[in-house]
């Protein structure tokens, strides 16, 4: 029992080093004993005793991005006039970047097209190689619109509040 609860801690305590995970089941070896201690709350206790805040680290993608703009929002709302201008002027900066690296990815895939065309006329090959490039393409804009967005969340967060 006292060895699942250990497993169980080392699991919960994954954000840390080895070393930290030995110390820490090392000072807390009675309360593992214990069978009424919740795993979750000891490792919730440990990571705020060391200053961590885990809800940081468990953000997935999708929330990720929601948080951004929703914290994006809230930037936009309580802004003055020329900023507000500065703000809509850059998102559609933004969106012309996005739109303009679409461009390189479709000339490479009709580069490819033609030497499939020369080594075969199967249409599954043209499937393929759109679809590659067609998820090459969406990760790359994915992550090109989290890095620009959250460059812009930095740089209007400590402009002037009306």
């Amino acid at each position: 029992m006292k060895e699942k609860r250990i497993k169980e801690l080392k699991q919960e305590l994954k954000y840390l080093v080895d070393t930290e995970i030995k110390k820490e089941i090392e000072e807390n070896i009675m309360k593992l004993e214990d069978s009424t201690i919740n795993i979750k709350d000891l490792a919730r206790e440990i990571y705020l005793k060391r200053g961590l805040d885990i809800t940081k680290f468990k953000i997935g993608v999708i929330d990720g991005l929601i948080n951004i703009i929703g914290e994006m929002v809230n930037l936009f709302k309580n802004r003055d006039k020329d900023i507000k201008k500065k703000m809509v002027l850059e998102i559609i900066y933004i969106a012309i970047i996005l739109v303009l690296i679409k461009i390189p990815f479709d000339l490479v895939r009709d580069i490819g097209y033609e030497y499939i065309e020369l080594l075969s006329t199967n249409i599954l090959y043209y499937n393929l190689w759109n679809l590659a490039f067609l998820l090459i393409y969406t990760i790359t804009i994915i992550c090109t619109f989290i890095v620009f967005i959250r460059n812009f969340n930095n740089k209007y967060k400590d402009t002037k509040v009306i």
